[in-house]
């Protein structure tokens, strides 16, 4: 069975350049802290980041060899960039973010 937490984690990691506290929610979801500087600030608000992985994903990953995690990894990378960045578009003050992995392939 894959480890979420192990698969996730040095990509928020990556994402942030923080080691990043992550944590096993419930199936097929992690919860994260995270913290990010506000737009020219040093003010830190604490979030959480939710992120769920639907059942077709989670098949995905479940039957992935070690060279395609590593890909997969890359994907998740950018589909994670790509919806942190519409959060932080329309930031509303949330301090909840909630992402679900729907998708990862080449056109994610």
């Amino acid at each position: 069975m894959l480890d979420l937490v192990a698969f996730t984690k040095p990509v928020l990691d990556e994402i942030t350049g923080q080691d990043v506290r992550t944590w096993h929610s419930g199936p097929r979801v992690l919860a994260a802290n995270w913290q990010v500087p506000e737009f020219d600030s040093r003010i830190w608000r604490a979030r959480t980041l939710t992120i769920a992985f639907t059942h077709d994903v989670m098949n995905q990953l479940t039957h992935a060899d070690r060279q395609d995690l590593g890909q997969l990894q890359c994907m998740l990378d950018r589909f994670l960039r790509a919806q942190l960045g519409v959060h932080t578009q329309a930031d509303r003050g949330d301090r909840m973010l909630v992402i679900t992995v729907d998708h990862l392939g080449v056109d994610s």
